[in-house]
């Protein structure tokens, strides 16, 4: 079997073959079942549109205000965006402690500003809303380090010391 990949005659042969089959078979399976599938993933997507617009208008209608409720101040400041979603994520103020540097300058004119945020005990399922919700807010925030140590004697508690790095 290993002798006939050696010889030539194979391929003479085996490229015009796959070369007629290849039309044969865009022609009556690949096109038809690539229609079928465009109509299946459009229906899902008008359904989708239609949950997102539920969500967005009767659900939770403070996602579209969040832009217009911001009070005029385009600075980005730790101290007010760590509060605001330790509040929603319910993480008392006694349970975290944070600290930032001050704005730095950067190469190409591009300034940045690094803080810590030290979290007693938590939960991972409130630390990743936390995480989620920080970077979900302002896209210019990224999160540089996690560290998570275990608490002994607790099923679901960790001290959590996450860096953030916020771009202006």
């Amino acid at each position: 079997m290993k002798d006939i990949y050696k010889k030539p005659i194979f391929y003479y042969v085996l490229v015009p073959v796959l070369l007629a089959v290849w039309p044969l078979w865009l022609f009556t399976l690949g096109l038809p079942g690539a229609k079928d599938s465009y109509k299946k993933e459009a229906g899902e997507y008008s359904e989708a549109e239609k949950l997102i617009g539920q969500i967005l208008g009767e659900l939770d209608p403070q996602r579209l205000d969040y832009a217009k409720a911001k009070k005029g101040s385009d600075q980005f400041d730790y101290v007010t965006a760590i509060d605001q979603v330790t509040r929603l994520c319910r993480i008392s103020p006694a349970a975290y402690k944070l600290s930032s540097s001050p704005l730095r300058s950067m190469k190409g004119g591009q300034k940045s500003q690094d803080a810590a945020v030290a979290i007693d005990q938590i939960d991972i399922e409130r630390l990743a809303k936390f995480l989620s919700v920080m970077r979900m807010r302002w896209v210019n925030l990224q999160c540089t380090n996690i560290s998570l140590v275990k608490l002994k004697g607790e099923k679901d508690a960790w001290k959590a010391d996450v860096r953030f790095m916020y771009y202006q």
